[in-house]
């Protein structure tokens, strides 16, 4: 048994950033490219660009640089990292919860009960 979670930040009702766009942008700051982060989560190039630029609108700003000319790969914004940045923390943090709090608890009383001694 484990404990399975979704994490999303929201304003106004809506959600803004969440896990999806969180590993395409985890992956184009570690491959320096759209295309191969893309690649790696078996999308389109094109349905990539598609969520960025959701994300950028329903943030109201601008998550990912191209690169010169639109050839040579991409770059997360300053604004990109800081939300890359703070959404990992957040996430941290929730794993360290799941793992040591109370859910962790729960989940040992639930085997207790399933297999007493």
């Amino acid at each position: 048994m484990r404990v399975a979670y979704k994490v999303w930040i929201e304003m106004e009702g809506k959600s803004v950033f969440g896990g999806g766009i969180y590993q395409l942008l985890l992956l184009v700051r570690e491959t320096g490219s759209l295309h191969k982060a893309a690649l790696m989560l078996k999308m389109s190039y094109r349905a990539a660009w598609g969520k960025v630029r959701n994300y950028e609108d329903r943030l109201g700003i601008s998550l990912l640089e191209k690169g010169r000319h639109g050839r040579t790969g991409a770059h997360l914004t300053a604004e990109g990292d800081l939300i890359v940045d703070h959404f990992h923390q957040i996430m941290d943090e929730m794993n360290a919860l799941v793992a040591k709090g109370p859910l962790d608890k729960l989940i040992g009383e639930i085997k207790h009960i399933k297999n007493p001694s």
